[in-house]
């Protein structure tokens, strides 16, 4: 098991806030200026079909999902967002399995994951552009050396789907991934397949959370890919109820108590204990 340096893994959870902070309709001047202060540079906003559920419906609307930025030294990160509608996603899915639309990626993958992630793209000049492919132009470029992938909730198993995908079909072969709360996304074959391809993946759970959890183990087989670094909240610190367990505050707030860690983040205000 790599060890884990919790002062990175809560840069890149802020760089995964600030893709929930972008507005539906697309980047403003305020993200930018926001990315820049982070020490990156903004590069494309990341698009993908909104998640549709029976209490909120938005099937076939476009939104921004995250974005993609370079750091100085030309590593270049994809930060994608979780979705405000989680718990009714969890109400509504039905977590079904279809084969792996990543090309060499052997498994099964869950279909709602996958159907989002088939349209994560950016706007380009010419048309709209698959992530996998916008990260393999700047790779071929030159314009950025190595990837890090990091996402929250479902952002998480999209994350997931985009580090396996740029290791086989860019030519970047060793992304780094890190996932906050992250469901599982696929079957053993695809969480063995994936586990092959990416030996530095950082996949942070707090026990306490439910969407991990999720989709369940039985009756189809899925599993998680690895690795697990799992945060224990202490008693009587946090809320005990399901949105204040999941939030990503919540998450940064955990890994800035454990041990090595400096940063001194809040809870927000209706999930202290």
């Amino acid at each position: 098991m790599l060890p884990i340096d919790w002062n990175v893994a809560v840069k890149y959870a802020k760089l995964v806030l600030l893709a929930e902070s972008i507005p539906p309709a697309g980047d403003d001047a305020a993200l930018q200026a926001a990315i820049t202060a982070a020490g990156y540079t903004y590069l494309d906003t990341l698009w993908a079909n909104e998640i549709a559920t029976e209490i909120n419906p938005h099937a076939g609307e476009i939104v921004s999902y995250g974005f993609l930025a370079l750091s100085p030294t030309k590593e270049l990160v994809a930060s994608i967002r979780g979705t405000d509608t989680v718990w009714e996603w969890i109400h509504d899915a039905s977590f079904l399995m279809i084969p792996s639309q990543i090309s060499g990626l052997a498994g099964l993958t869950e279909d709602g994951f996958t159907a989002i992630y088939r349209g994560l793209r950016t706007a380009q000049p010419d048309g709209s552009t698959s992530a996998v492919a916008a990260i393999k132009a700047y790779l071929t470029a030159g314009t950025a050396t190595s990837v890090t992938v990091c996402g929250h909730s479902l952002g998480g198993a999209l994350a997931t789907l985009l580090t396996v995908d740029v290791a086989l079909n860019t030519p970047c072969k060793s992304p780094v991934g890190y996932t906050y709360a992250s469901p599982r996304a696929g079957d053993h074959i695809f969480a063995g397949s994936f586990n092959a391809s990416i030996p530095a993946n950082y996949r942070i759970v707090n026990r306490q959370d439910v969407v991990p959890q999720l989709p369940p183990i039985l009756p189809l087989p899925y599993e998680h890919v690895n690795t697990k670094y799992e945060l224990n909240p202490p008693k009587g610190k946090i809320q005990q109820n399901l949105l204040c367990m999941h939030h990503l505050t919540t998450y940064v707030w955990l890994m800035e108590q454990q041990p090595g860690a400096t940063g001194s983040d809040q809870l927000n205000p209706e999930c202290v204990g």
